[in-house]
């Protein structure tokens, strides 16, 4: 059985994606007016990467609830694991390719380690010290690097979580998970100068706060409507704290805050009831979030390619129209290409790795139906 769409959180992911564009895009020469000084003063794209982690744990767990209701096995996470290749790696590989000459103008010292590290998605799996693998080619796929990780973790403990009696258990037992792994991965990320901030283990936890709001929606009863206004205001409330006050209170840049805040904005939105769950669901926003992956793996090469250039022809953004100006010019047009490449390469490719997968497991034995885990307040 699918899970029903929850077209609110697709939605989301284009502002997310957004927030990491609006950091990175102050990379251009004399471009640090207004929207990109704001971004890396409130270190805006960490939070947007922050608000994916969270949102990923809560669809991966939406989504494969029925696959491991029953438990795992080498069947069912194989098949888990190779949909979610389907889905990333086509487009991770291209930009990786793409990233190679890109990486040769931009004078970077060549490093073959780096290149295969990420080609195998090891980059922030494997702590090799001294070595900043995350820091060439494209560099925002460090964020897929901690994915892959959390892929491997994700079928046990969806099946974890569904397994406890009451939803108040999975959230105890999830929170003291995060806890111990956002504890432990600290002590270990102090002896590798280069990881703490992108290593897989200590990104965990966000991901777990994201699995565990997803077996409460799941599992739970479905709220009034005022609670789950609440629970969005509260959200961004708390998200908000986190961003503007991460500089007299640096301790707020690890989630403390956030990832709680993000947790509850991501359970009210997926009821899809209020206006913001609404305007989220818009068919023109949900296209944007449906191409944000694309986006969020092609906006660093192409601003990369236009400093490279701005460079070349000594060209510098000194004035805050022109910073304005041409901070929109480069986001509408890495969305119009984001939406080509998510309609004509990433979901045909995606569409054709999961279909050979689905083509070679088709045995004709019929399976016992799944539980029903898409009834919130049902169970």
């Amino acid at each position: 059985m699918k899970a029903p769409e929850l077209p609110a959180l697709t939605g989301i992911r284009f502002f997310a994606a957004s927030l990491v564009f609006f950091a990175h895009v102050g990379g251009l020469p004399g471009n640090s007016w207004f929207i990109p000084r704001l971004a890396s003063t409130y270190n805006l794209g960490g939070f947007g990467v922050e608000v994916f982690f969270v949102l990923s744990g809560f669809i991966l767990t939406y989504n494969y609830a029925a696959l491991f209701g029953n438990g795992v096995g080498v069947g069912n996470f194989n098949r888990f694991i190779w949909d979610r290749l389907a889905k990333i790696y086509p487009l991770y590989l291209l930009t990786l390719l793409i990233a190679i000459p890109i990486e040769l103008a931009g004078h970077r010292d060549w490093n073959w380690e780096a290149l295969i590290l990420q080609l195998t998605l090891l980059q922030c799996i494997l702590p090799v010290n001294q070595l900043s693998a995350t820091d060439h080619f494209n560099v925002p796929a460090w964020s897929i690097s901690c994915e892959m990780f959390f892929y491997l973790l994700t079928p046990a403990m969806i099946w974890l979580g569904l397994s406890a009696k009451r939803p108040a258990s999975a959230v105890f037992l999830g929170w003291l998970t995060a806890i111990t792994l956002a504890v432990a991965a600290g002590i270990w990320a102090t002896h590798f100068a280069i990881w703490p901030s992108r290593f897989a283990l200590v990104q965990t936890p966000e991901f777990i706060v994201g699995v565990v709001t997803a077996i409460c929606f799941l599992k739970g009863r479905t709220p009034k409507n005022s609670t789950i206004q609440l629970c969005i205001t509260a959200g961004c409330v708390l998200m908000a704290l986190s961003v503007f006050f991460n500089n007299p209170f640096p301790w707020l840049q690890f989630g403390f805050v956030s990832a709680p805040g993000a947790a509850l904005l991501i359970y009210g939105l997926a009821y899809g009831r209020g206006w913001l769950a609404q305007f989220l669901s818009h068919r023109w926003v949900e296209l944007l979030g449906m191409s944000s992956f694309a986006f969020y793996m092609i906006h660093d090469l192409i601003i990369r390619i236009f400093k490279g250039a701005f460079e070349h022809f000594h060209i510098s953004i000194n004035n805050l129209f022109a910073a304005i100006a041409i901070t929109a010019i480069l986001f509408i047009m890495t969305q119009i290409i984001s939406i080509i490449v998510f309609k004509r390469i990433e979901s045909p490719a995606q569409k054709y790795l999961r279909g050979l997968a689905r083509r070679k497991n088709t045995t004709g034995v019929v399976k016992p139906a799944p539980p029903d885990y898409f009834n919130p307040g049902k169970l």
